[in-house]
């Protein structure tokens, strides 16, 4: 899993495990500016509801998820958000895109992958709409959570996601 981890004043990264585990990072860069990173707050969990997302179709309404004026991102003046999404109790194999709500058609690219019966996470960055919102549409059935790690604001150009390599 990919992970977008602020560094605290003193140049450190935490890792919390659950259980007893080894534990692998390898680092790909860093944002220099335009990147605020927030203390990772949870903005999602459709377990809660008990209303899983998807229903297996390629017609399924997306979940729309406000995010600009809520756990410390600003109302306005945001490219994109970090997020980890993570999907769980899923009924089918399947995969999320997480896109701007505002974007039409709905980009064709995936964010996570998933098989039936598993819990699977990715670190997403996710452009946001107009009004401050991301889709998440759910080819599948299954549960979708979300955390955000940050937001994205000078220097960031958001693009829509668009698949440039299919080699089947």
């Amino acid at each position: 899993n990919a992970v977008i981890a602020p560094v605290s004043a003193d140049g450190e990264v935490c890792f919390f495990v659950k259980g007893i585990a080894h534990v692998l990072a390898d680092i790909s860069g860093y944002f220099s500016s335009g990147f605020e990173p927030l203390d990772p707050t949870r903005v999602l969990d459709t377990r809660s509801s008990g209303v899983k997302v998807g229903d297996g179709s390629w017609t399924a309404a997306p979940y729309r998820l406000q995010v600009t004026g809520t756990s410390g991102v600003p109302a306005d003046g945001v490219a994109a958000v970090a997020l980890n999404v993570t999907v769980a109790g899923t009924e089918t194999a399947g995969f999320v895109t997480v896109y701007p709500c505002d974007a039409d058609p709905r980009p064709n690219a995936s964010n996570l992958n998933f098989v039936a019966g598993r819990t699977v996470p990715n670190a997403v960055i996710a452009p946001v709409s107009a009004d401050g919102e991301v889709c998440f549409f759910v080819k599948g059935i299954a549960h979708v959570l979300a955390d955000i790690s940050g937001y994205f604001s000078a220097g960031f150009e958001a693009l829509t996601p668009q698949r440039f390599l299919d080699t089947r």
